[in-house]
């Protein structure tokens, strides 16, 4: 069954949907450059594709796909070419009007899908800007890459470096989306990323050695360290660990959209002293 996409609905089919309260599957993500082999909407990509297969995974009717955002948090990543941006004050601006959007058409159960690294703090604090303003509703947000389930799956076949940015993780799910805007002959391994025991990065939470403790949050500019945009190793992607990725999170996506179902809306109440 193909995901319903909310731009292919006219508004009376809209208006219909609504009392079903299906889940609003919003992606989430950037354009920038993603090292010499993958396209500047790489991260759209996967996060469009991992909200479409959530939604097909779901029953039907459960989800409903919305259009992405498709600008996110790359100010860091604009001296290579290819950026564009919103701000960070922007970027929570316009994700929390987006929900609070959809919100206002009824549609009452938003979960954003993250595809960009550094779009997790904003999409949290829209999340929680639009429930201020609609609070009879509930915003949630995941990135591809907390998915227990595609963590499992990473790991368990896919090759032991680094995941993080245009390397083999990413890749590969290029490689099942989008074959042929892949160029694996242009693949090539990052600069060594200076790392130390309180700075490091990998997306699936794989520390580089024992000594390496919980990473703080440290933003850098891209090029003060890498000359090709890539942090991690491409080289060893294939289209079969990205679909293995893909449908894992699909599943777990379908098992949140489950839970968000479920969850009842209570709403705000009136507390006017002690019980």
């Amino acid at each position: 069954m193909a995901a319903t996409r909310m731009v292919d609905l006219t508004w009376y089919e809209l208006t219909d949907l609504v009392p079903t309260d299906p889940v609003v599957l919003v992606p989430v993500g950037t354009v920038e450059q993603h090292g010499p082999h993958l396209p500047l909407d790489t991260d759209n990509a996967i996060a469009e594709s991992f909200a479409g297969a959530a939604a097909e995974a779901a029953p039907p009717g459960a989800a409903l796909v919305a259009p992405c955002v498709p600008f996110g948090l790359s100010e860091h990543l604009s001296d290579f070419p290819g950026a564009i941006f919103h701000t960070t004050k922007t970027l929570i601006v316009t994700l929390t009007e987006v929900c609070t959007s959809l919100a206002r058409s009824g549609l009452r159960r938003i979960l954003m899908i993250n595809g960009h690294g550094s779009n997790v703090a904003p999409i949290d604090l829209a999340s929680r800007e639009a429930l201020m303003r609609e609070p009879e509703a509930l915003f949630a947000s995941v990135s591809w890459w907390e998915l227990g389930r595609v963590r499992d799956v990473a790991t368990r076949l896919g090759p032991p470096s680094p995941a993080s940015h245009a390397c083999a993780f990413e890749t590969s799910l290029m490689l099942a989306i989008s074959p042929e805007r892949v160029h694996m002959d242009r693949a090539v391994p990052g600069e060594e990323f200076p790392t130390s025991p309180h700075v490091w990065r990998d997306t699936l939470g794989r520390a580089p050695s024992p000594e390496h403790r919980r990473p703080i949050h440290l933003t850098e500019f891209w090029s003060s360290w890498s000359d090709n945009g890539v942090r991690g190793d491409p080289r060893g992607a294939t289209a079969e660990l990205g679909a293995a990725m893909l449908a894992a999170g699909a599943d777990e996506l379908a098992e949140i959209i489950d839970e968000l179902r479920k969850r009842p809306i209570l709403g705000r109440r009136a507390i006017t002293g002690h019980p």
